[in-house]
């Protein structure tokens, strides 16, 4: 009985993210969402077709360099340790000197969370009055500290502390990315690969601007699953309590990254059951009490130093509901409706909850007298954030003044732009082909610690076809799939190498037939 609980466990997860890994990698191949610069301030998400054959000839273009790497066992050659302080370096650097150049400016949430910040360190808490910014998103609160922290320390609202902080947080993603890949695949090749796939993955780069937390909650976030593999690993309790330290920080951070928090409960009662050890439950709840601890805790701090109570923000509902609308955006992104409702109740979560529960039977209602219409509803949802390959990595550049270089302006605006979005378009195609291969390459021989990114990024599919949707919301995910990627890459080499070795074989067989004969 406990060995068919495991293999349905760990098969569930396989099976679903074959399926998944499938639709994206056909609808990547022959389509892609993407933003007309036009379109940049109301963010809408247009469609077009894309070409087949320009996508096919890329994949065998790059499996065709790899088998050649393969076959000179160039990768095997290559210092490790020196090519990942490389890509750490360049990524960092990059990312300082697209600070230095690119001159954007905070708008819309980011502007707010940083005035917020600002105004906190002059201890001028009016945004945390009924009705204002932090009582309508307590969820910034851990943004906010930490810029309150990084402008006292700099002075100033200083954007690019922030910014500076993020090019740091890019490096570790890279690093901590490779340190991952080696735990989980015990590759030299895939070790190799996912430093030069995390390098010439630019998004990350262009990220760097963008003052919202994302890469910096990711790192902690990493971080955070790399010293659970080292608790699995080694059996001692200070890797859990470390670990759930730093999936609290990132959750503070960016509060999506609970995601990460439920995986890793689901992988220690996993490993739990199947070593029939109480440290794993052990460490499950360490990583709970850990994180809720460290958010009540700066609530509480700051409900101290404010001397107001922070509620908890906006109903959840509100966003479901949302989820599931229309808008001039498109299916299921940001229409106003949450932010409205609750200002129209005068912030009263009771009576917004209900007026949310009501959209939301409505809405499904909907979808039940036209199953059409929900299936088109939700294939437009998923496509518009999982087949948007950018990210809204140039989209958040958008906000930018001053006198630039005329590589510069080209990326805002001119052809370094189209350049740049058809790339990002051929290097997620490779990167969603290469995990599908992998997991179907693995399919009946999966450990489920190896399955641990898989399953944030199944998480992250079922949470946003729920919740709001924004492809800017994917890009944590799709970085998450570099360590798959680089190991199904370098599964593949070998695949390719072994099959022109068993035709050279046959050849040589077929060869010393017909001289005996």
């Amino acid at each position: 009985m406990k060995n068919v609980i495991l293999r349905g466990g760990r098969g569930i997860v396989v099976w679903l993210s074959i399926a998944f890994m499938l639709f994206l990698t056909i609808v990547s191949l022959v389509s892609t969402a993407y933003f007309n610069q036009s379109d940049f301030f109301g963010e809408r998400p247009r469609y077009r077709m894309d070409h087949l054959l320009i996508n096919l000839i890329w994949i065998a273009f790059v499996l065709a360099v790899l088998y050649f790497l393969n076959k000179k066992r160039v990768l095997e050659k290559i210092p490790v340790k020196i090519l990942a302080a490389a890509a750490v370096i360049f990524v960092t650097a990059v990312s300082i000197l697209w600070v230095n150049v690119s001159h954007t400016y905070p708008e819309a949430d980011q502007k707010a969370v940083s005035w917020v910040a600002y105004l906190m360190t002059q201890n001028n808490f009016l945004f945390f009055e009924p009705e204002k910014y932090m009582q309508i998103y307590p969820n910034q609160l851990g943004l906010a500290a930490i810029l309150e922290a990084l402008y006292r320390l700099t002075g100033g609202e200083n954007w690019n502390a922030f910014r500076y902080l993020t090019a740091l947080a890019n490096g570790a993603v890279v690093y901590l990315l490779y340190k991952i890949t080696d735990c989980q695949f015990h590759s030299r090749k895939a070790d190799c690969l996912v430093l030069i796939g995390s390098a010439a993955c630019i998004q990350i780069i262009l990220y760097t601007t963008f003052l919202y937390g994302i890469m910096l909650g990711l790192a902690f976030a990493l971080a955070a699953f790399y010293l659970l593999l080292r608790f699995l690993e080694k059996n001692r309790i200070l890797y859990a309590v470390l670990s759930g330290i730093l999936i609290g920080i990132s959750i503070l951070v960016k509060n999506n990254y609970s995601i990460f928090l439920v995986a890793m409960v689901i992988l220690l009662l996993y490993k739990a059951f199947e070593k029939k050890n109480w440290k794993p439950v052990l460490a499950a709840v360490i990583l709970l009490l850990a994180s809720a601890l460290l958010s009540r805790g700066l609530t509480a701090f700051y409900e101290s130093r404010s001397g107001m109570e922070i509620g908890s923000g906006m109903p959840k509902t509100l966003w479901i509901a949302m989820g599931m609308q229309e808008g001039e955006r498109a299916e299921g992104w940001y229409n106003e409706f949450n932010y409205n409702t609750f200002l129209e109740t005068g912030c009263d979560a009771e009576k917004s909850s209900a007026i949310a529960k009501a959209a939301i039977a409505e809405s499904a209602e909907k979808f039940l007298d036209d199953p059409f219409y929900a299936v088109r509803f939700y294939y437009k949802k998923t496509v518009s954030q999982w087949n948007e390959p950018t990210c809204e990595a140039l989209w958040v550049n958008q906000f930018h003044s001053g006198d630039f270089s005329w590589i510069v302006q080209s990326i805002y605006d001119g052809k370094l732009y189209t350049v740049l979005e058809e790339y990002m378009n051929l290097f997620q195609s490779l990167v969603y082909g290469a995990v599908l291969f992998l997991l179907w390459r693995y399919r009946k021989v999966w450990k489920m610690e190896q399955l641990f990114l898989p399953l944030v990024i199944l998480g992250g599919f079922f949470f946003h076809t729920l919740w709001e949707a924004k492809s800017q919301y994917i890009f944590p995910y799709f970085v998450c799939m570099l360590p798959c990627a680089a190991a199904g890459l370098a599964e593949a080499a070998d695949f390719l190498k072994l099959l022109a070795d068993r035709k050279s074989g046959i050849k040589n067989r077929n060869r010393e037939k017909a001289e005996e004969r």
